[in-house]
């Protein structure tokens, strides 16, 4: 199942980010869990659709981001 979030913020150093799910909340994710090339950077604000996983520390995180 497809969720969307904003961008809430991304370290361009350490690769990583968390997001604003539409239902509320705060989700970790990773460069390694963009859809499209990692490049190319997320930008604060930016709408993006993705999938929920859990963290080797069985945390929840955003997965398989991709722009909409």
């Amino acid at each position: 199942m497809k969720y969307f979030g904003t961008v809430k913020s991304f370290d361009t150093i350490n690769g990583l980010g968390e997001l604003k799910p539409e239902t509320g909340g705060l989700l970790r994710f990773e460069r390694s869990a963009f859809s499209w090339e990692n490049d190319s950077v997320p930008a604060v604000g930016q709408r993006l659709s993705y999938d929920v996983g859990t963290t080797k520390e069985r945390q929840p995180c955003a997965l398989n981001l991709q722009t909409i």
